[in-house]
């Protein structure tokens, strides 16, 4: 439900507009930007550590092969 009105309010629509025409993509991009834009936030104040993030090429390869399955 919170999905819903933050999607009406970002558009301007009704959330029961929303509720009949939006996707599950249209959802789970809302989603993505919330969770985003809150860990923007939280970087920009020092409440998280950036390098907890960053991966190294061998550390995303081996991610890569596992989530393949070799």
């Amino acid at each position: 439900m919170i999905m819903i009105g933050r999607m009406a309010k970002e558009y301007g629509m009704l959330p029961s507009q929303i509720e009949r025409e939006a996707t599950t993509y249209d959802i789970m991009i809302t989603d993505v930007l919330a969770t985003y834009e809150n860990y923007q936030q939280q970087k920009a104040s020092g409440k998280v550590d950036p390098s907890v993030y960053e991966f190294s090429q061998a550390e995303l390869e081996s991610m890569m092969e596992k989530a393949n399955g070799k």
